[in-house]
């Protein structure tokens, strides 16, 4: 092995070591910018299961609330009911006396 060759062997490897070097600044830099967006992701992915969490209590709360309009309209549906009942034998009850009086029953 001639001193050409070693200091050529010397000159690849020096160049080789410069590339690598190069190569794993560059994926230093990447990995530091995909470690970045990963807490990002890591943030969102908290906020989005806290507001699943809110809305499911959101759901469950909407829920007893229509439970309870659904009675308070059903309430006020039997009262209506009632109301067109009497009204209806009112109506009755007038239209008999009226017939009554007519044909003379006292």
């Amino acid at each position: 092995m001639t001193l050409e060759n070693l200091e050529e062997k010397v000159n690849n490897t020096e160049i080789l070591v410069s590339k690598v070097e190069e190569r794993a600044k560059s994926n230093t830099k990447r990995i530091n910018e995909v470690e970045a967006e990963l807490k990002e992701n890591n943030s969102l992915i908290g906020a989005i299961k806290e507001l699943a969490i809110e809305t499911k209590y959101m759901r469950e709360d909407l829920n007893e609330t229509i439970q309870r309009i659904s009675k308070l309209e059903s309430k006020d549906a039997d009262k209506w009911d009632k109301f067109k009942w009497l009204i209806v034998a009112g109506i009755v009850t007038l239209g008999i006396g009226i017939i009554a009086v007519q044909i003379g029953i006292k």
